[in-house]
């Protein structure tokens, strides 16, 4: 019963246990899952509690449920157990080389305490020589032949590292110049293993120098057997710690370098080979830390001693200062004091460096600035040595300062210390690199499963609520005005970079504007919060997002024009459906009850519904105008494709009777249908797309202009052509005249498409009228009154008679469908036929020719022969007058002949001739 029972696994037996006991037990006690979860929880006390007044029978049942709760609990311990088994050997690993690296430095600072050790007792050793007669002659003498002696050990250093990048290649990219850097000795023929499996890896060359090791692989050169030694890895010796490991019953004749996070294990053949290579180890460091340290790497100083600081003087022993005490004045006494007490901070401020002790550093900092500031004189090396430990101090605290993820009192701790350093500039851009890299970790942790709005949602939260942090804390630990600037530029970074998700996420994904619409509500959700706190940024969101918002919007449109297309191209222009006009009164008066329309302009009112409805999702005011672009972009394309295949289509009649009522549909019915949806979509009228009907009113009469061009030119091929007909017949004119059967069959091509258009709600008198004057306008055209070699067309008295007689047929059919223009036109046709004539025949133009010049009345007399004999009624032409009664030709010639338009000048007149092709 000592055992704790976690909460999640006890509530779970006890529901268990509880939905197992029948009603007639319910005096069972219930497990106390409060009490069971408690620091401070008594076995005893509680059974005691619990169990008072309890039967037996009932406390073997509470029994059964704590054993059922323990077995969960212990099952749900042994899952957790293999659950973070691999996290335990991470910290396991993690903690071992946090030992070697401890170690490693016990040793560095041991080190560094005997390097001073030597230097103040050579320093002493100096000065009572120089107390001696004649002692300060023999150590000038002494510094002479030391001087020597080390111009010509450098010269013999470098000799050595010259033959090593001579017998080793590539050992001068590892192994550099540098003074008093020399070989101590070297080991061949050694074996690296592995230190998981203690197979061998290679065989490789270590090169011990005065402050580095460098390993020297042997590999074969070509396909010979001959090797050569190439440079592979070095180690600074200050970086590394050796280690014997013959103790070790496995290991034999091994030893251990471990460098930082790395290990690397050698085998060698002998102990005596093993013993060389520790003693040349321990040469080295002792000549690092002796007398004569190499010079290291300037990013990476050594600590220095308080004896070898530039401005520091050597501490001298009590005898010797006894000595000279009688021949130093006070002040250089002084001078003595304060070079003494810098130097014991300086090394006092190591000592809390190297400790990570930074309050304590800082403090020490603070008080050599009062030291320095009091002097009268401070040395200019002092104030260097200072200035070069609060850049260390400092570095190392921003380095912890970037540390992302920080808890805020240490950061604020943090910021603290280097505002006291006189670091601020530095202090406020790593804190907001470490705000910026806490975001970005945060941001990674984030899962992204599918569900793009629930993966936006976490994503505005971890943005906003840390840019809101971080602004709070930002104004508490840098009070300075100026700095201000900073934080706003970091902020807008940090949206950018939001920006640059959210961009990946939704709009390059295409999502659909239901998700995007409930992506930038959960954003805006959040910087509300950031409104509320007194930070505003719905401008910076606007800014990121109306480029993206505008070309999901155009490519949107552009997958409808595409749709659009697809639907037009594969329409086989037969009516799909009839649509009511009753809520559309300028539909109504146009079409009547129903409209017929094609498929595609159903398509096309289904694309623009579907447009607004995804549209009101992300619907605002900036952006109108990319919407109402769109609608019209997508209509009009519309409109330009029926266009295309009206002009290009082989096609019916009905199918381009078809087309030309979906055009009006489209701007009467369409067009009205869209701008109110829109003006739900807005809550405003969307005054463009009204006017777009305005605009689009002469539309549907383009694409009759076109079909009546179309057709004229048609008709007249296939019939009456009069751009290859020849009138050069020299036939006699006479009472048998008669309109050609060329002229016969264009009015029955007439007839054909009257009978269609009576099928279709359009304005039929304008599209008959409109092919009719198309007909004339073809006649008019001055290039088809040229011959091939450039001269005029040429009419004879029959060819000139025959022309006028079938245009005085044509305008007396059709009658009331032929307008003042059309009339004009084709008078003008006649006057040119005439003057043709009278141009080539000068005696018949003066009245003296032999062949007499037909008026009107004989015109009239023999188009109402024809009209009698083919039948009136121009509707039905087109099935043969042949059939037609005498009685609907009179009934109708008497009306007709009322407002036929004159065709030609009372004089002129002419026999019907035969229209033969050239």
């Amino acid at each position: 019963m000592t055992s704790r029972v976690p909460l999640d696994v006890a509530a779970a037996a006890q529901k268990q246990k509880q939905s197992q006991v029948p009603e007639t037990q319910s005096e069972i006690p219930a497990v106390s899952l409060s009490r069971l979860t408690k620091s401070d929880f008594q076995p005893e006390e509680y059974l005691k509690e619990t169990l008072k007044t309890v039967q037996e029978k009932n406390i073997r049942q509470f029994r059964k449920a704590l054993e059922d709760a323990r077995k969960v609990a212990s099952k749900n311990l042994q899952k957790n157990v293999y659950k973070n088994y691999e996290s335990f050997v991470f910290i396991s690993k993690e903690i071992s080389g946090m030992e070697r690296d401890m170690q490693l430095l016990r040793e560095l600072l041991l080190n560094i305490n005997q390097v001073g050790d030597d230097l103040m007792e050579e320093d002493e050793q100096s000065l009572l020589d120089a107390e001696e007669p004649g002692g300060r002659v023999a150590a000038l003498g002494r510094r002479r032949t030391m001087r020597m002696s080390m111009a010509n050990q450098q010269d013999m250093f470098k000799d050595q590292l010259t033959k090593i990048w001579r017998t080793i290649r590539d050992a001068q990219r590892f192994v550099p110049f540098a003074p008093n850097r020399h070989v101590v000795g070297d080991v061949r023929n050694i074996s690296e293993l592995s230190p998981s499996t203690m197979q061998t890896r290679q065989k490789v060359d270590i090169v011990v120098l005065s402050d580095m090791l460098l390993l020297a692989v042997r590999k074969k050169r070509g396909n010979y057997s001959q090797t050569i030694l190439v440079a592979e890895r070095s180690f600074l010796l200050s970086d590394v710690t050796v280690a014997d490991v013959s103790d070790n019953s496995r290991a034999g004749n091994m030893v251990k370098i471990v460098n930082r996070a790395e290990t690397f294990l050698f085998g060698f053949k002998s102990t005596d080979a093993k013993n060389e290579f520790l003693m040349l180890i321990g040469h080295a460091k002792a000549g690092i830390f002796g007398a004569e340290p190499p010079s290291m790497p300037p990013s990476l100083p050594p600590p220095i001693p308080s004896t070898m600081r530039p401005g520091a003087v050597p501490v001298r022993s009590t005898r010797s200062r006894q000595s000279a005490s009688g021949g130093d004045d006070d002040q250089e006494s002084m001078a003595e004091g304060f070079r003494s007490r810098i130097d014991e901070m300086l090394d006092a401020l190591d000592i809390h460096i190297a400790r990570r002790e930074f309050n304590d550093a800082t403090v020490l900092v603070q008080r050599l600035k009062r030291q320095v500031g009091e002097s009268p004189k401070p040395a200019a090396a002092v104030r260097r040595a200072i200035d070069a430990h609060i850049a260390e101090l400092s570095r190392l605290i921003l380095t912890d300062l970037l540390i992302p993820c920080s808890p805020r009192k240490q950061v604020a701790a943090n910021v603290s210390l280097l505002h006291q350093l006189g670091w601020d500039k530095e202090a406020k851009e790593a804190f907001l690199a470490s705000r910026s890299a806490t975001i970005k970790n945060r941001t990674r942790q984030l899962k992204l499963e599918g569900n793009t709005r629930l993966y936006i949602r976490e994503l505005a939260i971890v943005y906003f609520r840390l840019i809101r942090n971080t602004c709070e804390w930002y104004s508490e630990f840098f009070a300075d005005p100026t700095m201000i600037s900073a934080l706003i530029a970091w902020v807008r970074q940090e949206m950018a970079g939001y920006a640059v998700i959210f961009r990946r996420h939704v709009f390059h994904e295409m999502q659909k504007f239901q998700v995007i619409a409930s992506c930038l509500n959960h954003t805006l959700a959040e910087v509300d919060i950031l409104g509320h706190a007194g930070l505003d940024l719905k401008f910076m969101l606007d800014q990121e997002f109306f480029p993206d918002l505008t070309g999901c919007i155009r490519s949107f449109e552009g997958r409808c024009l595409a749709l659009l297309t697809k639907a037009v191209t594969g329409d086989n222009l037969a009516v799909a459906s009839k649509i009511s006009t009753a809520s559309n009164e300028n539909a109504a008066r146009l079409f009547g009850p129903q409209i017929p329309i094609v498929a595609s302009v159903s398509k096309l009112d289904e694309v623009l519904t579907d447009f607004g409805n995804e549209l009101r999702f992300i619907v605002r005011d900036s952006l109108y105008g990319q919407v109402v672009a769109s609608v019209l972009s997508i209509i009009e394309g519309v409109l330009k494709q029926f266009l295309t295949v009206l002009r290009k289509g082989s096609n019916t009649h009905a199918q381009e009777l078809a087309l030309l009522v979906s055009t009006q549909a489209v701007v009467s019915w369409v067009v009205p249908r869209s701008a109110a949806h829109l003006d739900r979509i807005f809550g405003r009228t969307v005054t463009d797309i009204h006017n777009l009907e305005q605009r689009l009113e002469a539309f549907p009469s383009s694409l009759q202009d076109v079909f009546c061009q179309k057709h004229a030119v048609a008709i007249s091929r296939s019939s009456f052509d009069f751009v290859t007909a020849e009138f050069l017949d020299e036939r006699e004119v006479g009472d048998e005249m008669a309109p050609s059967l060329a002229m016969e069959q264009l009015l029955r091509g007439l007839g054909d498409i009257a009978r269609e258009l009576d099928q279709w709600p359009l304005p039929k008198r304008a599209v008959l009228g409109g092919i009719i004057d198309c007909i004339f306008v073809q006649m008019i055209d001055p290039r088809n009154w040229e011959m091939t070699g450039g001269e005029k067309r040429k009419f004879s008295h029959y060819g000139v008679h025959c022309l006028v007689l079938d245009i005085h047929f044509l305008l007396r059919v059709c009658g009331s469908l032929v307008s003042k223009s059309t009339n004009n036109m084709a008078n003008r046709v006649c006057e040119k036929a005439l003057r043709s004539y009278f141009a080539a025949n000068p005696g018949a133009a003066a009245g003296g020719g032999a062949k007499e010049m037909m008026n009107k009345l004989w015109y009239d007399a023999r188009v109402r022969t024809a009209m009698q004999r083919l039948g009136y009624s121009f509707p039905d032409f087109g099935r043969g007058f042949e059939h037609r009664s005498q009685q609907s030709f009179e009934n109708g010639n008497a009306a007709q002949s009322e407002s036929a338009p004159h065709s030609a000048r009372d004089n002129t007149a002419s026999p019907v001739p035969s229209v033969t092709s050239r």
